[in-house]
């Protein structure tokens, strides 16, 4: 792989795990309910663009043949 390669797929592995401990930080209600509204919301927010991140990436990975 080249360098580009290497590092689009990093990017995807790093971007995936941070947004699975988001999800998982919003799952444990008890925890979420207690951050300000306007926090909740911008991390929903953060949410939905490290989703359509990732599926840029996993495109992007896909055209290359990287295994996704």
């Amino acid at each position: 792989m080249t360098q580009h390669e290497i590092n689009l797929a990093e990017n995807h592995l790093r971007n995936k795990k941070y947004l699975k401990n988001l999800r998982n930080f919003v799952a444990d209600h008890f925890r979420f309910v207690r951050l300000d509204p306007e926090d909740q919301a911008l991390i929903l927010k953060q949410i939905q663009h490290m989703t359509d991140l990732n599926d840029v990436y996993e495109a992007r990975m896909r055209r290359l043949n990287i295994p996704v």
